[in-house]
């Protein structure tokens, strides 16, 4: 901490120092003022070792957030695949995440067409693995279809 005593003085004196110096000093009749300057100046550097502790504190709050964030972000990942099929009651298309995620997650996934005949299809994720699945299209009531790029939306996302 910076202080007044200099050269052996116990209160900064004009001669002390080069440059401007404080007035009072052992032989003024004003001494108390060095022990003023000291005081301040300790109160100053208590005060910014107090916002130093609190703003190392804040880092650490906002890197823990940060990192849940960017775990959320990552360990989410939507996608659609259009599916066509001729004449069938079901068919698969094999889906790739774009990504590996740390371990299998949880997909889901919906027919993004309530018209006509998609109305009595169902889509269900299988086989996920920690890359991809494959998505299984089927008719709720064994009739055939025919579609041609029917978008199929699916949700994967992991939680540690």
């Amino acid at each position: 901490m910076p202080n007044t005593s200099n050269y052996g003085f116990d209160y900064e004196s004009p001669t002390s120092l080069p440059g401007t110096t404080l007035t009072g000093g052992p032989t003024t009749t004003m001494p108390i003022l060095a022990i003023q300057v000291d005081a301040a100046l300790a109160a100053l550097n208590n005060t910014v070792t107090d916002q130093a502790s609190s703003i190392a504190a804040n880092q650490a709050s906002i890197t823990a957030n940060q990192t849940s964030i960017t775990n959320l972000t990552n360990w989410t990942r939507t996608g659609t695949v259009n599916i066509s099929l001729t004449s069938v009651n079901s068919t698969t298309v094999p889906v790739n995440f774009g990504f590996t995620f740390p371990a299998v997650p949880k997909v889901f996934g919906n027919i993004d067409s309530g018209s006509g005949v998609t109305a009595r299809w169902i889509a269900r994720p299988i086989n996920p693995t920690t890359t991809g699945f494959t998505m299984f299209v089927f008719s709720a009531s064994s009739d055939t279809s025919t579609w041609v790029d029917i978008p199929v939306n699916w949700v994967a996302h992991y939680r540690p």
